[in-house]
């Protein structure tokens, strides 16, 4: 199957999230037109809540002040700005006398006095004005005073600026008081009154608090209309965010892979680090007594060179993770090689200054001892040399045996030999060079070889290419050869079909 190009997986992760928002479009359209629903519920009843408490903290006042004469102090009070408010399309007084006067001036037939209902001792009663030519009627709030009616014709634009947001024509409103002296069923509609008969309108039936009121709040095709257009622009804009999201995201991801630390670690996902093995021979009988395992980077059907990522391996830890699969590899390779060569395989000092080597050969029911060998490395220093003394001493009691590699390069050669109890060393490259030139560290070389022979360690030497340098080695008593002279570092298939040539074609 053809891989996508990073291109075309770009404007997927970009379209997806748009093209799953508009196929939910007509969902996330009856959602918000519900909820606007229920928004415009709450907004009539916080709008009425705050106009009751401005009308009894006004009327009260007035109440309690008119003279019911219809003198200056009354005309004062009802056209006082504080009382003559946004509430109140007008107010005025019918005197006990007949007399009556409103805040335009002179009295108005508003209501009919005589077809009043009698509230309740010292409370409000609710009528409406007359109704003409099929147009809204308004709500009168009256009380009786001794004979004196005062009333507040209330204005109804409050609602109509409430119902013509966040879209004209997208609700209607019926009033039904629940109050003597008007109809139950009578109803005082505030808006277009088809919304209610158009097919698929929702209503809400709702009586606000310490109201005489009940509410019918209807919506239609043109709320259902705003509401789609609405979830289309918020799918389109959130679904860009959440695609500009998922683009960011793809392309950290890509060049994180794509970057040397994301490469190494799905390198140890995919099980890219393989062993390659160099053999060690004997110079003597040209057998091969033992092999490093090299740690390579198979990356694509390419080998990466060690140089070019093991140093950084080990800056940010990977380099443990890798040494464990390339030991669990060496570990399933050993059976098919000869059971007299062993294998060594290169630690870091985190290795034996932790558990680490400890409980994986645990894992693996502590895997052939004779064969299995390590090599801890002088360039790096062991900082808790306790705690290797510790491990090594616990490995070496399986039979586990080391070696110390790069001796005379690094950190406390000699020291390291004597506290770890290491009987091996391997003689790096930068001193076999030095064969059969006037390179002052050839004298290092014979130093280190010297020091072997005294301590009877069994001492291989590292990077050999000619056989000048192998005649000089044997000649100091250095036997256990590892270089190029005789072969290169191999995967264990090739290793397999190279042991099975004849000597002088495998060297």
């Amino acid at each position: 199957m053809k891989r996508l190009s990073p291109l075309w997986i770009s404007l997927l992760l970009f379209a997806l999230p748009i093209l799953v928002g508009l196929s939910l479009n007509r969902l996330a359209g009856d959602l918000l037109a519900h909820h606007l629903l229920k928004q415009k519920r709450l907004e009539i009843e916080a709008a009425m809540d705050e106009r009751q408490r401005a009308l009894e903290v006004s009327i009260g006042d007035q109440l309690t002040r008119f003279s019911f004469d219809c003198g200056e102090q009354d005309m004062i009070l009802l056209r006082d700005p504080k009382h003559y408010s946004r509430h109140i399309r007008l107010q005025g007084l019918k005197l006990a006398s007949g007399k009556g006067c409103s805040s335009l001036g002179p009295d108005l037939p508003i209501i009919d006095v005589s077809s009043l209902p009698d509230p309740a001792v010292d409370t409000f009663g609710l009528t409406a004005t007359t109704p003409e030519f099929n147009t809204e009627q308004e709500l009168v709030i009256f009380s009786k005073q001794k004979g004196n009616i005062a009333y507040w014709v209330l204005s109804n634009s409050w609602s109509h600026t409430i119902l013509e947001k966040p879209c004209l024509d997208c609700f209607y409103l019926e009033l039904i008081p629940l109050v003597p002296g008007i109809s139950r069923h009578e109803l005082f509609p505030r808006g277009d009154k088809r919304i209610k008969d158009e097919a698929g309108s929702q209503r809400i039936i709702f009586t606000p608090t310490s109201s005489q009121i009940q509410q019918v709040l209807w919506a239609g095709k043109a709320l259902q209309q705003y509401a789609l257009a609405q979830a289309q622009r918020y799918a389109i804009w959130i679904g860009a965010m959440l695609g500009a999201l998922l683009l960011a995201g793809y392309w950290l991801l890509r060049n994180y892979r794509r970057s040397l630390k994301g490469l190494l670690h799905a390198g140890l996902t995919r099980q890219e680090f393989v062993p390659f093995y160099q053999p060690i021979i004997d110079s003597r009988t040209r057998i091969v007594v033992g092999f490093e395992a090299l740690l390579r980077w198979e990356r694509a059907g390419d080998l990466t060179s060690p140089g070019a990522f093991i140093a950084y391996a080990e800056e940010q830890g990977l380099i443990l993770p890798m040494t464990e699969q390339l030991l669990d590899k060496v570990i399933e390779d050993l059976p098919q090689l000869m059971p007299e060569q062993w294998v060594s395989v290169n630690l870091v000092a985190a290795h034996i200054e932790h558990p680490h080597l400890r409980n994986q050969l645990q894992r693996n029911d502590w895997p052939s001892p004779a064969r299995l060998t390590f090599e801890l490395t002088e360039r790096e220093p062991i900082r808790d040399i306790q705690a290797a003394i510790s491990e090594i001493t616990l490995l070496q009691e399986k039979g586990y045996h080391f070696k110390l590699d790069d001796f005379g390069t690094g950190y406390g050669g000699f020291a390291y030999l004597q506290r770890l109890g290491i009987r091996q060393i391997k003689i790096d490259k930068m001193f076999i060079d030095t064969i059969g030139t006037d390179d002052p560290k050839r004298n290092l070389l014979d130093a280190i070889i010297a020091f072997g022979r005294k301590s009877d360690m069994e001492m291989i030497a590292e990077g050999v290419e000619t056989q000048a340098q192998v005649d000089y080695l044997a000649l100091h008593g250095v036997f256990l050869i590892q270089g190029y002279l005789f072969a290169r570092p191999m995967p264990l298939h090739e290793l397999l079909q190279w042991q099975q040539m004849p000597a002088t074609e495998s060297a």
